[in-house]
């Protein structure tokens, strides 16, 4: 069942090609490596969300490791 779908989606490839900016003419090498800003940011924004919800759901073990929140400060050291 598989087979039959390649000639298909190969068709489907060498349709979009031109839309795509593939062209048989281009030299090898010299494919653009610039990436959108929009692209960057999105990116950067998911990583930072994906961070902190697995900080918050992890906050216990990570909280008993000392690698989150503060140290308790020592009562002598607090005033009267």
């Amino acid at each position: 069942m598989q087979r039959k779908w390649v000639p298909i989606l190969y068709a489907l490839w060498v349709l979009f090609a031109p839309s795509r900016g593939d062209s048989q003419h281009a030299q090898p090498g010299s494919a653009d490596t610039s990436a959108s800003p929009l692209l960057i940011f999105i990116a950067i924004f998911l990583f930072l969300m994906l961070s902190i919800f697995e900080i918050d759901l992890h906050r216990d073990e990570l909280r008993t490791l000392g690698l989150v929140g503060a140290p308790p400060i020592d009562s002598a050291l607090l005033a009267p």
